[in-house]
């Protein structure tokens, strides 16, 4: 009889179990990323980092934003979030003074935000971005002189002079080129981040220097501009080129080998990685990036934590890769 009974509370727990429904099993979590717009390529790159990670997860992730940058729509459209108690909210905003009260409002009803790309300005939310101007100077440094071989006349180029942020990269890129005696700095060039006015210095740098070993430059506009002066002055393939770059615009130079140095901030791993770092903060008790964490396919960031910023490693461009940069 005590086993006959015991088979039919068996019998019925199991039945419980397969009538329970979908309500009965466990909510997935969701994390929704706001964007300030969909459609461009920097944009659609960014959603395939945040789809990546939550695969890799098991989570649902939401990728919505006005089709063209409008706050008031962004802020519809977080406010509707915040309603849905999605668990978490990963937001690149511009208009930080328009941002203050909503995100004080949300954090303040417990909606954990965070930051990526360019995050909310200096709100306080951690953010996921890239292209860290110390680690990109270094790496533009070190890789100029490993390809010119540790010697040789460098030109640097820069936008404005009067910028902290391209000051701080310039400087790691001169500090860096310092550790080797054979590299001479003829001078830092300001272009005032102007594709023509670059151009135009390249081309006057090249022909008082003609036995120029490289150009490093600390914007996205003097990568193409030295590649163009390069080829005008008939010299593809004698002169190095490396600094911060876009994909688009370099698309032929890195495929015909006048520029190897192209490193680009891939959206992709930046959003990976905060979709991974807001992961680890809403499954490990509140932890948050320490220097020196991994994440994955993301590599490991630069975590400035007084920042409250963690910055993806920066990708060199290559043949293989280009295609998938296409902004």
């Amino acid at each position: 009889m005590r086993k006959l009974l015991l088979v039919v509370l068996v019998l019925l727990f199991a039945a419980s179990l397969a009538f329970a429904g979908p309500g009965a099993e466990k909510k997935k979590m969701t994390i929704a990323i706001i964007p300030m717009s969909l459609g461009h390529p920097w944009w659609v790159r960014c959603e395939l980092g945040a789809k990546k990670a939550a695969e890799e997860l098991g989570i649902n992730y939401l990728f919505i934003a006005p089709e063209k940058p409008d706050t008031a729509k962004q802020l519809d459209i977080f406010n509707d979030q915040v309603n849905k108690k999605v668990d978490v909210i990963i937001l690149a905003t511009s208009e930080v003074k328009a941002w203050q009260k909503p995100i004080a409002d949300a954090i303040a009803k417990g909606m954990p935000i965070f930051g990526f790309d360019i995050g909310a300005g200096d709100l306080p939310i951690w953010t996921a971005s890239g292209w860290e101007e110390v680690s990109s100077g270094k790496n533009i440094g070190e890789g100029l002189a490993k390809e010119i071989g540790g010697k040789g006349k460098v030109a640097i180029l820069t936008g404005s002079l009067g910028s902290d942020f391209l000051a701080r990269r310039q400087k790691s890129i001169e500090d860096t080129l310092a550790k080797y005696p054979g590299i001479k700095v003829l001078s830092v060039y300001a272009t005032e981040d102007d594709y023509e006015k670059a151009l135009s210095i390249c081309e006057s740098v090249l022909q008082a220097n003609p036995d120029l070993a490289g150009f490093a430059s600390t914007v996205t506009t003097g990568i193409p501009a030295a590649a163009k002066a390069i080829e005008n002055a008939g010299m593809s393939g004698k002169v190095a080129v490396w600094g911060v770059s876009l994909g688009k615009q370099n698309a032929d130079y890195v495929k015909n080998g006048v520029v190897k140095g192209a490193l680009i901030l891939d959206p992709a791993k930046m959003t990976y990685l905060g979709v991974m770092m807001t992961y680890n903060y809403l499954t490990k008790n509140k932890v948050l990036p320490k220097p020196g964490d991994t994440f994955g396919w993301a590599g490991t960031p630069v975590t400035l934590v007084e920042k409250k910023f963690s910055y993806a490693p920066d990708v060199l461009l290559t043949p293989a890769n280009i295609g998938d940069f296409d902004f």
